[in-house]
């Protein structure tokens, strides 16, 4: 199956783009957005600044978003500077990159109809494109996340992106539907140059591809 993907530009992309977010967080975790404030223990949470959309034939099948500052993994993962660097580890790379300037992917949604197609991990892959993630004249950046590790593992590793884990989550109200002692919550952190193949951070957008052709080929399969 061939989709279309771009960033949502216009104010009715990125409106298409929440809705379909906010009808799955709402409906199965309780969870509500707001524009300018969060609460965690109030099942409060904030929008994230860009929305990557992957259509078919003008459907909009799945939705990833992106937050360019104030990144969850900074605000609420109780994650310090000398962590990022601990996890980044080589000292070329800590050379390269600032752990202050950091991306971070977020709630990713794949409509119903759409599901057990791998379209998942295909829209994950497709979030680290480098024209999705960077500003004009931006500066290195790392990419991070927070989630079940099962997300690590299932949805990550079989695109090819190699997650490192930073540390566990702290447990908040928000998260109770979500995660769970059997599979609980981590912060990531991705270094474009080592961790994010280059099918993914080179994917031009907008663009139109079969998912078939970018997931290895026995996650395709």
């Amino acid at each position: 199956m061939r989709f279309e993907v771009r960033m949502a530009r216009s104010r009715e992309d990125v409106a298409r783009c929440q809705y379909a977010i906010a009808e799955v967080y709402n409906r199965q975790y309780g969870v509500v957005f707001s524009e300018d404030r969060s609460d965690l223990e109030a099942k409060i949470e904030p929008w994230p600044h860009r929305f990557l959309m992957v259509l078919h034939d003008g459907d909009l099948a799945a939705t990833v978003g992106l937050y360019l500052r104030n990144t969850y993994v900074e605000r609420y993962g109780q994650v310090e500077r000398a962590d990022f660097e601990r996890t980044l580890g080589d000292e070329h790379i800590t050379d390269m990159y600032d752990v202050g300037r950091l991306r971070e992917i977020t709630k990713l949604v794949v409509k119903p109809e759409y599901r057990g197609q791998n379209l998942s991990r295909f829209t994950i892959g497709c979030g680290h494109s480098r024209y999705f993630c960077q500003t004009e004249a931006d500066a290195p950046y790392l990419i991070t996340f927070c989630g079940k590790r099962s997300i690590a593992t299932h949805i990550y590793e079989p695109t090819g992106l190699t997650p490192r884990c930073v540390k566990p989550f702290p447990v908040y109200k928000v998260h109770e539907l979500y995660r769970s002692p059997e599979d609980p919550m981590d912060s990531y952190l991705l270094v474009p140059e080592a961790d994010i193949p280059p099918r993914w951070y080179g994917l031009e957008l907008p663009g139109e591809y079969e998912a078939a052709e970018l997931l290895p080929m026995e996650t395709a399969s």
